[in-house]
């Protein structure tokens, strides 16, 4: 089982939250992103992005591509996407507090206990698909 609780969490995924001053509103984080991290949000927003400069040159396997500032609500969804696109994982789920737990075929025991410990906090359960869009079957298009 893997988890995400906080922005922190996103690090493993390419997403390196740098401080919060950055923003004048004090109200979204400054983040250097991976390619990897990169490709996350994109997935998460179905939008091409167009980064500022990074502030930190990251690692020479891991370069940061670019920077964004990520309002704390964003953490969620990006959690989500994080853990669907690891492919050791068959299922995520997303708790009212905002924390995503991502489960591998092994985890059938841990899972079901966890259901019963967190019984009516489980807000949504989603698996890993090939597209991210719906096919409308009426003309065929993409959502």
């Amino acid at each position: 089982m893997k988890r995400i609780e906080g922005i922190k969490d996103l690090e493993p995924f390419g997403i390196i939250p740098l401080a919060g001053e950055s923003d004048a509103h004090m109200y979204r984080i400054l983040c250097d992103v991976t390619l990897h991290g990169n490709r996350i949000i994109e997935r998460t927003m179905a939008v091409e992005l167009t980064l500022s400069d990074e502030w930190n040159g990251g690692s020479r396997d891991e370069p940061h591509v670019g920077s964004f500032l990520l309002p704390l609500e964003f953490v969620p969804p990006i959690a989500v996407f994080c853990l669907l696109m690891d492919h050791s994982l068959c299922e995520v789920w997303l708790m009212k507090s905002g924390a995503a737990f991502g489960f591998g075929v092994e985890d059938v025991d841990l899972k079901d206990c966890l259901r019963k410990h967190h019984e009516g906090e489980l807000r949504k359960v989603l698996y890993p698909r090939p597209s991210d869009r719906n096919v409308q079957q009426f003309t065929g298009r993409s959502a």
